[in-house]
């Protein structure tokens, strides 16, 4: 960059382009993906469509502010999309020669995620559909006025609860009665749908056989509720609604990193993702193979693959928009090709279907895949990021592992000056592990200056850092102050062991950040070692909190959405309480114990400078837990700088999704508050 380059600034959030669900069409060489973009109060997601022949860009719209879900046709001649343009989503279909659009669905609670049959006839889709409900008034749409209102109304009513869940972070409050996603079909000329499933559970990722003769879908219909990630493989007969359960042994990967199964293209095995429980929090996922008729599901590869399972939890890009593919098979069946995070990095891995070799790396980049399109001519549309730019649309070569950028979006970052991110490994104090991490030196600094730094935690705890922009931290660079970003045990993307979800409480966490951000100190000679703050969201925020009541190394604080209380988070977080009582002899000694977990036990001993930032309507970390955390500090420490900043009507994940305008007052107040005091 050179000097002329401007820094960068938090209303940069508003120009910042996402790019997100590519579809390509290889009969007419078209990519479709969204382009969302951040207004003061929500996003507008457009679909755009380009000739990859001729470079034509034209946007494809149904007349909504909300279109997402792009998907062309077998045949290249038309395309999928929902909008927002009647109330709520629906699918349209739209002639990409003449633009000629017509709405295809009229669902009372809106259509998601369709998907042509092999043939272009044909359009699978998702709706809700209560089992009360007869399915012709399924089809009747809500008017926008009345939605309103029966929301209005809903928010007048008691709740009452029998069972776990009646909270919601993504409702902002109590869950709404919301029908559950079943799968529906519709014929391209057809005027209504039809339900090929039923009852009262989830039904999702539906995927067309390669005869179009049935539809693969997973779902928790035959498991019980407690079973929270408890999912199974079926199949409906699209002409008679047969339905037959193919897996009843494993988990389906679905929530919180979701693999869409996928046929071979010869039809005779299906690939998935399936969580393998472990005792140590969030599973571990993992490939798994079986007949199409159903069997015994084949483990493709274990923990000893040269990634971290078949998913990536990358924490920390500046992303917006939906992921759908991630895991897809190559056009002769022999490979399945998938996204997996390991040391920092997303990259495209492939292992054969028929277990005779372990896993290869495709691309070994420092960079972040997140998106995996169905190979042509041993090509595949990707999406990816690394720690200088945004995501956009790349071409893969599955043979070599080169790309082909697509898309160019967010060109104003040529004029920004951005920090590198440079890498950093320690041996960990007990000897059993190694741990990773980066040091942002601040864009302005000068050879043989000192500048404070402030080590940013990430919350999960099993997302990790990466090689990925990061705007927000830049903008903190900007100021003059450097980010220490450290993949802490209990992080994923280092094998099993380092994963486990124990280590980021027990101790082992705390040593390996205290000990990361001591090493930085002593090789990064522009930091300022007595000018150090600390802070993070959500776990990152709770680990915030344990610091300033343990630690005197850092001079300020900043904790975001964070647990509190262990007794807050038990009841009153949307995530229930899941039996940990039950652990303990008395529900006293359960009480002792969790307090004793608790950062706002140590209260006392927090004696920095110590900004809390959190959402009122955080159900994931109730905000009681802010209140009690800034009168415990606040009453214990009367002249101790202590602010407390809360956002309205935003949750957990304000500063990824909230309204774009609180985003950047809580970047602004983390910013100004370390300028401050250090």
């Amino acid at each position: 960059m050179g000097q002329e380059n401007r820094f960068p600034r938090t209303e940069d959030f508003y120009d910042i382009e996402y790019v997100s669900t590519p579809d390509y069409c290889p009969a007419k060489n078209l990519l479709a993906y969204v382009l969302s973009q951040g207004t003061k109060r929500d996003y507008v997601q457009r679909v755009l469509v380009k000739d990859l022949a001729t470079g034509k860009l034209q946007q494809m719209s149904a007349g909504g502010n909300v279109e997402t879900s792009p998907r062309i046709s077998p045949d290249g001649s038309k395309l999928l999309l929902c909008s927002n343009a009647t109330g709520d989503p629906q699918v349209w279909v739209v002639d990409l020669t003449t633009g000629e659009k017509r709405r295809l669905t009229s669902m009372r609670y809106g259509a998601t995620e369709p998907v042509w049959s092999p043939h272009g006839d044909k359009i699978a889709f998702i709706a809700g559909a209560p089992g009360t409900d007869a399915p012709d008034a399924l089809q009747v749409m809500r008017d926008p006025g009345d939605v309103a209102r029966e929301e209005r109304e809903r928010r007048r009513q008691p709740v009452a609860a029998e069972d776990y869940g009646y909270k919601s972070d993504e409702n902002m409050g109590f869950a709404r009665d919301v029908p559950p996603p079943h799968i529906w079909v519709i014929g391209l000329e057809d005027q209504h749908a039809r339900c090929l499933t039923d009852g009262e559970k989830k039904h999702v990722m539906p995927v067309w056989a390669p005869d179009g003769k049935t539809i693969l879908f997973a779902s928790n219909r035959e498991r019980e509720a407690r079973e929270f990630l408890g999912m199974d493989l079926f199949t409906v007969a699209v002409d008679s609604g047969e339905i037959t359960r193919l897996t009843e042994d494993v988990l389906v990967a679905h929530y919180p990193k979701r693999i869409v199964p996928r046929y071979t293209p010869d039809g005779k095995q299906i690939v998935f993702g399936a969580l393998v429980p472990n005792g140590e929090g969030l599973p571990p996922c993992y490939l798994y193979s079986i007949p199409a008729g159903g069997g015994k599901p084949v483990q493709l590869f274990g923990a000893d693959a040269p990634c971290d399972g078949a998913t990536r939890f990358l924490y920390n890009a500046t992303r917006y928009g939906d992921v759908y593919e991630t895991m897809q098979i190559s056009e002769d069946s022999e490979f399945a090709y998938f996204i997996s995070g390991w040391h920092g990095t997303g990259n495209v891995y492939r292992v054969k279907l028929d277990g005779t070799s372990s896993v290869e790396a495709v691309t070994s980049g420092q960079e972040n895949y997140c998106s995996l399109s169905v190979p042509e001519e041993n090509k595949s549309i990707v999406v990816k990021c690394d720690a200088l730019h945004f995501e956009d649309i790349f071409l893969l070569d599955l043979g070599t592992g080169e790309t082909e950028q697509l898309t160019r979006h967010n060109q104003w970052l040529e004029d920004v000056a951005l920090s590198a991110m440079d890498e950093m490994w320690i041996d960990t104090l007990d000897g059993n592990s190694k741990v990773q991490g980066w040091v942002l030196k601040p864009q302005q600094a000068e050879s043989g200056e000192k500048y404070p730094a402030v080590l940013y935690i990430h919350g999960g705890p099993t997302p990790f850092y990466g090689y990925a922009l990061t705007y927000e931290f830049q903008c903190l660079a900007a100021q003059g102050i450097g980010v220490i970003m450290v993949n802490p045990r209990g992080s994923s993307g280092y094998g099993p062991e380092h994963g486990r979800i124990s280590l980021a409480y027990d101790g082992s966490a705390y040593y390996d950040l205290l000990q990361f951000t001591s090493e930085a100190v002593r090789r990064f000679d522009w930091i300022d070692g007595e000018r150090l703050g600390v802070c993070g969201g959500s776990y990152g925020g709770y680990m915030t909190n344990w610091i300033a009541g343990h630690s005197k190394r850092f001079k300020v604080a900043a904790t975001h959405r964070s647990p509190v209380n262990n007794l807050i988070s038990y009841a009153s977080s949307d995530m229930g309480a899941n039996g940990r009582a039950k652990q303990y002899a008395s529900y006293e000694e359960f009480m002792l114990a969790e307090l004793e977990k608790s950062p706002v036990t140590y209260s006392d001993k927090i004696d920095i400078p110590f900004l809390i930032l959190h959402s009122t309507q955080d159900m994931r970390c109730p905000v009681e837990g802010a209140h009690q955390l800034y009168t415990a500090v606040k009453d214990q420490h009367p002249n101790l700088p202590v602010r407390m900043v809360l956002f309205p009507n935003s949750n957990h994940g304000l500063t990824m999704s909230g309204p774009m305008y609180l985003r950047i007052i809580h970047y602004n107040e983390n910013i100004r508050w370390f300028k401050k005091y250090l």
